[in-house]
């Protein structure tokens, strides 16, 4: 019996999860406003086009996908920045982190000495006035902006497995995977947990969508580029008198001049049992990503290891309000993902990797713009639940002024990557700090 995680998503229900979609700077230069209709047929002609091309075994033409997939509109979150959601982040960390990997300003960090009083110890909410370690504010700390700007969806309008149909190319490329991405700290020192509203503009890199592998065996890699805005307290999307011009005009503001810009870089591939043609020979021979083993050359500056385990990954799904069931559900991993257990989050391998960074920079628990200027990386294989991993970062040399630092100042380059148990790298990024 098939797993109702491998039935196929729908243009119609994608079309309802853009009835309200954001005013949209696509190509076809149409404004799209908080009523407008985008039809399924309109919307994925180009797609439905590709999967009965698929459906009578011919290849994807990726021109099709990527003239449907740049038609969908520009989508915009807004927030709150509030302590509160870094604040559970770190407490939810507290155990998978060294002290000195630890972000933010808790006041159990300064009265803690020893594990066994942790039971004892109250975990107070910061305030804003309490600062950071230079100069008494509140930046975000790095990489926390993931719990921050949920996706705002119902239940009705996700993916059977929980994902935003928003982001997917469609049938039949139902399963997903965090493949990578970029963080660019433009100004985000401007993003302070003050309760100050703020705004996240998303939309789909089309130009650079890339597909991989042979009828059957297709990979579609998507970038989502999100950027961020603070200070946007005079703007309130659920007012009547706040007009789609006035959102249009701030969002696009955000978008030429963000504080943080960030790369997502997703991949889409067939469900399991998608075997085009009954052709089992198709997948048969295709190798597993969890066998690959790719070992470190060089030894670490700094590590630290832990086990994640599945009330982790519950509490980071909860706090970034992600539903996506290989996180969650350990039936599906195994018996539709084809997984052994449950998969630790992307964008949770993102924060562990800027936390071994911060370790190496004393007295910064935040990591703000000031220090880190950008952080690029890849996830190669799964990390799972109840297996170990080890994070572990290396300075890759003290250099001059050059483009990767925009202020014209030295710079350090730092290599950082996560190993499974068995001593394979599953991920690794390049991070530039202020030297």
């Amino acid at each position: 019996m098939a797993h109702p995680g491998t039935s196929r998503p729908s243009a119609t229900g994608l079309a309802r999860c853009m009835d309200y979609g954001q005013p949209d700077t696509g190509p076809r230069n149409v404004v799209y406003g908080p009523n407008t209709r985008i039809e399924g047929f309109d919307l994925d002609k180009g797609l439905q086009r590709e999967v009965e091309k698929s459906h009578a075994h011919e290849p994807f033409d990726i021109e099709y996908l990527r003239e449907s997939l740049a038609r969908r509109p520009r989508q915009a979150t807004y927030d709150y920045l509030t302590p509160g959601h870094s604040h559970l982040l770190n407490i939810a960390l507290w155990d998978a982190l060294p002290p000195e990997a630890r972000a933010g300003n808790m006041t159990s960090q300064r009265k803690m000495s020893a594990s066994k009083e942790a039971s004892a110890c109250r975990f107070l909410m910061p305030s804003a006035s309490m600062g950071d370690d230079d100069g008494g504010r509140h930046d975000l700390p790095s990489g926390h902006h993931l719990v921050y700007f949920p996706l705002q969806r119902p239940i009705s309008l996700l993916e059977p497995d929980g994902t935003d149909p928003a982001q997917s190319p469609g049938s039949p490329f139902v399963r997903r995977m965090w493949a990578g991405g970029a963080l660019d700290f433009r100004g985000s020192q401007n993003m302070q947990l003050d309760g100050g509203r703020a705004v996240c503009v998303e939309r789909l890199d089309t130009q650079n969508m890339v597909l991989r592998g042979g009828w059957g065996r297709e990979k579609i890699f998507i970038d989502v580029i999100r950027r961020y805005g603070a200070k946007v307290a005079d703007i309130d999307p659920s007012s009547c008198t706040t007009t789609p011009e006035r959102l249009l005009a701030l969002e696009n503001k955000v978008w030429e001049n963000a504080d943080l810009e960030e790369r997502r870089t997703l991949v889409f591939m067939r469900a399991k049992d998608d075997v085009p043609g009954g052709d089992v020979s198709v997948t048969a021979k295709t190798p597993s990503i969890q066998d690959r083993i790719i070992r470190s050359s060089r030894e670490p500056e700094y590590s630290f290891s832990f086990t994640p385990t599945p009330t982790l990954l519950f509490q980071f799904s909860a706090l970034t309000y992600n539903a996506h069931a290989i996180h969650l559900d350990l039936d599906y991993c195994r018996n539709v993902e084809g997984h052994r257990a449950l998969l630790v989050h992307g964008p949770l391998t993102l924060l562990l990797m800027l936390s071994a960074i911060r370790s190496r920079i004393p007295g910064r628990r935040f990591l703000s713009s000031r220090f880190i200027r950008k952080f690029e990386y890849r996830n190669i294989a799964p990390l799972y639940a109840g297996e170990e991993l080890r994070v572990s970062v290396r300075c890759n040399g003290q250099q001059g002024a050059a483009e990767e630092s925009s202020a014209n100042e030295p710079f350090c380059r730092w290599d950082v990557w996560v190993e499974n148990s068995r001593g394979g790298i599953c991920a690794r990024g390049t991070a530039i700090t202020r030297a």
